[in-house]
């Protein structure tokens, strides 16, 4: 056994999106893995049976090869690959033979769905603003696609950019062209295809009813907000014709049909709370199943493991009594089923325990597919039959009642492995398991921590700590494999990591009260935290801590270092220093901005929020590092604090990420990935003073 180091990035294995076969015999799944040799990663599809006895690749051609859906006879995939003519539909029989191209689309095409009687498939397919989806011409080769997308890219990239609306750009995205996602459907045997939705609108999540009379789908048509992060739900007939709005109440971002097809089951935002309604396919009034439902729906997990997400929409039992959810609750992501045939029984926990659970898959049944990752393993596959023995019952919980810290079990029990992504790896490696604590802060509250010990740990022995912040705030540190926390454990140090107010998983009340309070009691919960550990374990140095955070993180740790001068050294990412300059240079924002402050957006109440104002206060030599193609929280954010930090004389470095977006931490280059963590380590080790017994 060895201890990790940053290079081995090139080895995980993330595998993701299990999908169910119509007749639950075999399990299709997704598995992306790095390519060392050009810097980047490449998805396959691969089928496994559902008993675990087997599994084969699906894939070759191509790097991209996703989002694969069942046809309803199970005899064929229907997926996206980049394989030729940029990314278009494919079709790959089960019988055998080769992939076949299905569509040409000069713009791509992207979320796929197969109507349940197999008559057509639709996708979103990229258009101008009113316009007719484009294609290439029969005459065009691959080659020559190849070059027009290329071309068409560059005149893009350095031609002149004019816009009339607010949210013209999109962080991993850049600056967007006039085009808008919209819904084809496809003749899987011809390739014919109609387009059924135009205008300055993006469509999400197309699902076809079961009747295969109507597609709905998520769109915002209000140009003043911020498109991709929920909206109203409409659906238009399968053969043409008008939109109709079913639902215009809380933003909505995952829904999907009931097996009868008289019902939608949609995801919806209360701020930033997550709940399951209820609306008749025709609309009309919204039911909500979770009102008392104690956590928040969807994956909120905060990791450096994944590398594709999918829409984890509500999935529904075949009888329709049924409707099964992923919830986010105290460190964990679980599958939740919530009741329609009784409002009086309470929504439990079908699939749970120490882990994120972050795609699943249902046969209607018993049997869900799910992918998840454990504190000491990055991701896995797997088959589960659900048995009522162990359902567990989730209550309302008050921010002052006490957090557990006791080990849970995975429920149920039994499961068959699907696949062996990283088993190699971590087979070789030393991995350190986090211990949970609970401690008392502002208020009363009742705040969850993880402790990690460093690999090489020796008792009686002290060692130097990393206090390590999450993003969002609204995301939650959970049972998840950590790369960045392993490797710091590997380099000697311990490692302590919290859920303060304002994360996701502890109740609406605790996800909410951070807002317009940003660096207030969230700071508390930091520190109180902080100083309950050092005081419960006795490894752990407290006069030798460094603090490290991204994005919400970065802040807080740019607020930290200029109000208070406890730490050795401090590495902040992709932060956030000047909520002035934010609320005009973000994707999000203003609208992001206005909702965690309450509207209280005046240049004073910004300026009072912003370390930037500050920035003489600070004495802890930090690093910035930042990607230059973050549009989420701009490269400008740490310019601005390095260029006033630097005048001042302070100890403070710019670490700068060429052709990275906010995602480095996921999705960046693994080159860039490698280098990010050997900085950050590296400055923690030059600025950490050694013991002195």
């Amino acid at each position: 056994m060895r201890a990790v180091t940053a290079e081995d990035i090139y080895r995980f294995q993330f595998p993701s999106k299990p999908t169910i076969s119509p007749d639950g015999r075999h399990i299709v799944y997704e598995q992306t893995i790095v390519n060392k040799k050009t810097d980047s990663y490449e998805t396959h599809l691969w089928l496994a049976d559902a008993d675990g006895q087997s599994r084969r690749r699906l894939t070759t051609a191509g790097t991209s090869n996703t989002g694969p859906v069942w046809s309803p006879d199970g005899r064929t995939l229907a997926f996206v690959s980049n394989r030729a003519y940029g990314t278009q539909a494919w079709l790959l029989s089960l019988d055998g033979g080769e992939a076949r191209m299905l569509t040409r689309f000069r713009h791509g095409i992207s979320s796929l769905a197969w109507s349940p009687d197999g008559r057509f498939i639709v996708g979103l397919v990229p258009t101008g603003a009113g316009q007719a989806a484009e294609v290439f011409a029969d005459e065009v080769s691959a080659k020559e696609a190849d070059e027009q997308i290329s071309k068409e890219h560059q005149t893009w990239k350095n031609g002149p950019k004019r816009y009339d609306w607010l949210y013209y750009k999109l962080d991993g995205g850049g600056l967007q062209q006039d085009r808008h996602r919209h819904i084809v459907t496809i003749n899987p045997a011809t390739g014919a295809f109609a387009q059924l939705t135009c205008g300055a609108f993006h469509v999400f999540e197309p699902t076809v009813s079961p009747d295969g009379q109507h597609i709905a789908f998520i769109a915002n048509r209000n140009t003043l907000e911020q498109q991709y992060f929920g909206g109203q739900i409409y659906r238009v007939p399968s053969a043409g014709g008008e939109l109709e709005l079913l639902y215009d109440g809380l933003k909505v971002s995952y829904l999907s049909y009931s097996p009868d097809g008289k019902q939608l089951a949609f995801v919806a935002s209360n701020v930033d709370h997550k709940m399951l309604f209820l609306i008749a396919a025709e609309g009309g009034e919204a039911r909500c199943l979770s009102e008392s439902f104690p956590d928040t729906l969807t994956d909120l997990a905060f990791t450096d493991m994944r590398f594709l997400k999918y829409a984890p929409r509500p999935e529904w039992s075949s009888d329709n009594k049924h409707i099964f959810a992923l919830s986010t609750r105290q460190g964990k992501v679980e599958i939740v089923r919530f009741s329609l045939a009784d409002d009086k029984e309470p929504a439990v926990a079908v699939i749970g325990g120490e882990r994120a659970i972050f795609h699943f898959s249902y046969d209607g049944d018993k049997t869900f597919a799910i992918a998840y990752s454990t504190a000491s393993h990055p991701g896995k596959l797997a088959a589960v039959t659900l048995s009522a023995d162990a359902f567990v019952k989730r209550t309302l919980r008050q921010p002052t009642d006490a957090l557990p810290t006791e080990r849970e079990a995975f429920f149920p029990e039994q499961e068959i492995r699907l696949d062996d992504s990283n088993d190699e790896l971590m087979s070789e490696l030393i991995v350190v398991e986090p211990e949970a604590f609970s401690y008392s802060s502002e208020d009363g509250w009742q705040i969850q921590g993880f402790v990690m010990k460093p690999a090489d740990f020796v008792p009686g022995k002290k060692y130097p700590v990393v206090l390590d912040i999450h993003g969002g705030p609204h995301s939650m540190f959970c049972y998840s494999y950590f790369l960045q926390m392993q490797l710091f454990a590997a380099n000697g140090y311990a490692v302590v990591y919290l859920n303060p107010r304002g994360s996701s998983g502890f109740g609406a009340e605790f996800t909410h009260s951070v807002h317009a309070d940003y660096g207030g009691k969230d700071m508390a919960d930091l520190l109180n935290g902080l100083s309950h550990a050092v005081g419960q374990y006795d490894f752990l140095d407290g006069q030798r801590v460094a603090i490290n955070g991204i994005s919400y993180g970065g802040f807080m740790v740019n607020w930290l270092v200029t109000h208070t001068d406890q730490f050795v050294a401090a590495v902040s990412e992709g932060c956030i220093s000047n909520w002035i300059s934010m609320y005009g240079t973000s994707d999000i924002c203003p609208e992001f901005i206005d909702g965690e402050f309450l509207g209280k957006t005046d240049w004073e109440t910004l300026w009072k929020f912003s370390p930037l104002a500050y920035a003489d206060h600070v004495k802890t030599p930090l690093l910035l590092l930042h990607s230059e193609d973050d549009l989420r929280c701009p490269i400008e954010q740490a310019e601005q604090f390095y260029a006033h930090l630097k005048r001042q004389g302070k100890v403070v470095e710019l670490l700068r990420f060429p052709g990275e977006s906010h995602g480095l931490l996921q999705i960046g280059k693994p080159s860039h990935r490698q280098a990010r963590l050997e900085a950050m380590v590296g400055f923690i080790n030059a600025h950490v003073p050694q013991k002195t017994e």
